[in-house]
């Protein structure tokens, strides 16, 4: 006859529970909401018919597998959610292949024909003259363009070889103060003029170009880490679901690494 007066206590219980469980080597040493399912029935069927499970402390067992049960649920859940952000990470890093993008470490942009390239960098307080000289892969400046005062923030630079974009907005150069001064021609030697009937200036050669940007701030020329754009070839997907962009040239960078991402 079984000895109802031991077996009521939660204790006698688990220690059988936890004996079946050690027989067993395939099961797990954690405790899931099967096997507290199962520890509260056998729980129930052994108690002391003299002395019944209290109902308060059978309603805290059933919030205890409600709470095991919504963890489980919640790492399930969190972890379907990470699933699925490296799989929209690796998507959206797969479309960038061919595009251009502006990291750090990335010292010389590419032009190519008909292309930009671009450069960012932080202005680190408030200046009164901002300045910007494009530099050739030889380290030759080719061209020093003033551009005035600048608040402490980002600053970005886009170049197709004759015209200058800062902050997305278009540079009003002065070209007669620049260094290059040819002008489009067509099959027979003539100016190509525009809709003003002006002519159009004719941009550098294909070709690796640098940004060398400097401040003046209290006086004092400073110059500025500055980050050029690169065509991304190719993504490596690591074995811990991290990316990375391999970029022409050598260049490696995550993508929280990016800057800026040409269109």
């Amino acid at each position: 006859m079984t000895d109802v007066t031991n077996a009521g206590t939660a204790q006698t219980v688990l220690d059988q529970y936890s004996q079946a469980s050690n027989a067993d080597e395939a099961k797990s040493n954690e405790l899931g909401k099967n096997e507290f399912m199962e520890l509260l029935v056998a729980q129930m069927n052994n108690q002391n018919p003299l002395e019944p499970q209290d109902n308060t402390e059978f309603i805290a067992q059933l919030a205890q597998f409600s709470q095991v049960e919504g963890t489980e649920n919640l790492n399930s859940t969190v972890s379907d959610m990470a699933s699925e952000l490296r799989s929209s990470q690796a998507l959206q890093a797969s479309s960038m292949v061919g595009q251009s993008v502006v990291v750090p470490g990335n010292d010389y942009g590419f032009l190519q024909e008909g292309d930009l390239i671009a450069g960012y960098a932080e202005v680190p307080a408030t200046t009164a003259n901002l300045s910007v000289q494009i530099q050739s892969s030889a380290g030759q400046t080719l061209e020093t363009i003033s551009l005035g005062r600048h608040d402490q923030g980002p600053v970005s630079f886009r170049w197709d070889g004759a015209n200058l974009e800062m902050d997305g907005e278009l540079v009003d150069l002065d070209r007669t103060q620049l260094n290059r001064q040819e002008v489009l021609r067509d099959g027979e030697g003539n100016p190509v003029l525009d809709a003003n009937g002006d002519t159009i200036a004719a941009p550098y050669p294909a070709g690796e170009y640098k940004f060398v940007v400097t401040a003046s701030i209290d006086g004092k020329n400073e110059g500025l880490d500055t980050a050029m754009s690169g065509r991304v070839d190719s993504v490596t997907i690591g074995s811990n679901s991290s990316v990375t962009l391999n970029l022409a040239g050598g260049t490696k960078a995550s993508l929280s690494e990016v800057k800026q991402i040409l269109q």
